[in-house]
């Protein structure tokens, strides 16, 4: 066989082969259904702007996605299954901001850093020290001076055992002097109940409250903003009183760390059009939500910083014994 006739064949094989490689390529995506991971029960509030989200990115997708609530590990169960997932986007999770702060309190499975493909960040929370309409106390004062009269005597429901609302609450407590007896749940739907049924004195809680407070069954006795929110003017900031505390916990969508970046392009476009959809902005304003969208690359530099903050954070409420 002549050098000619070699190169001959190999030409006519690569001719025969690129169409094959550039139909594998372009296979289309989604063609089935995709779950996206809830790690909060249903009925809170980042379940309720999901949803909505979700609606409207089914759409765009052409598949319907699936949303499968998976409540506990304060609110990580949607990264530990992201772990196991396949890297193929037909498993998404809704990562939350104890994933950046867990690595430092504890041995975990994950390395926020490594294992996941962010997709998009959604929506922030507006929280607030929420107390039912016939409580004692008018103000986050008069509350604090009660508590220091009755060390742990307070129960505070909060959204996990090291989720944002209890750092939070910690940070304030101890801003103030005072010992609160906090009590972890699974989700702001149980703590409204408990809240409600007079098992909690307070509770962090964001716009799951809202309802409650329109119906004057429950108000704020101060945000835990960092600036007063338009729909309720009249409350007052910790910060206002003194307590340079306030709480920033947006949510996001991400993937398992190696899928391919053409699917998580198309994830981030139909999830980003979810996002900007009547039915999420009706959600985010009904839950008295913050629009947070960052795109791949500004949530990527979210979660970096973020991660890098949360170990100052947690290195600091240790040295005050509040952690374990």
């Amino acid at each position: 066989m002549t050098p000619h006739s070699i190169m001959k064949k190999l030409f006519l094989w690569v001719c025969l082969c690129v169409p094959f490689l550039a139909g594998a390529q372009a296979q289309p995506f989604p063609t089935r259904a995709i779950t996206l991971i809830v790690p909060f029960a249903a009925g809170g509030p980042a379940d309720i702007h999901t949803r909505a989200v979700v609606e409207e990115a089914s759409k765009a997708l052409g598949q319907t996605i699936v949303v499968e609530n998976k409540p506990g590990a304060s609110g990580t169960n949607g990264a530990l299954t992201l772990l196991r997932a396949p890297a193929d986007g037909y498993t998404l999770a809704l990562l939350t901001s104890t994933l950046y702060r867990e690595p430092h309190l504890t041995k975990v499975k994950y390395d926020p850093l490594k294992d996941f493909a962010y997709i998009l960040l959604m929506s922030d929370y507006t929280q607030g020290v929420a107390v039912r309409a016939d409580a004692p106390w008018k103000t986050w004062q008069e509350f604090v001076a009660d508590a220091a009269l009755r060390p742990n005597k307070i129960n505070v429901g909060v959204n996990g055992i090291i989720g944002a609302p209890r750092i939070v609450m910690e940070e304030a407590a101890d801003a103030s002097s005072v010992q609160l007896n906090m009590i972890p749940y699974k989700g702001d739907s149980e703590i409204v109940n408990a809240l409600l049924g007079g098992h909690l004195d307070a509770a962090p809680l964001s716009g799951i409250a809202t309802a409650y407070i329109d119906d004057g069954k429950l108000r704020y006795l101060a945000l835990l903003t960092e600036n007063r929110v338009k729909r309720y003017p009249t409350v007052p900031t910790l910060k206002e009183g003194g307590i340079d505390v306030w709480m920033s916990s947006p949510y996001g969508v991400g993937a398992p760390s190696g899928t391919d970046p053409a699917r998580l392009r198309i994830l981030h476009d139909a999830f980003k059009r979810g996002l900007e959809s009547p039915a999420s902005q009706r959600a985010m304003q009904q839950l008295n939500q913050l629009m947070y969208y960052r795109n791949q690359e500004d949530y990527r530099s979210y979660v970096v910083q973020t991660f890098a903050q949360e170990k100052v954070r947690v290195e600091r409420l240790r040295k005050k014994g509040l952690l374990d």
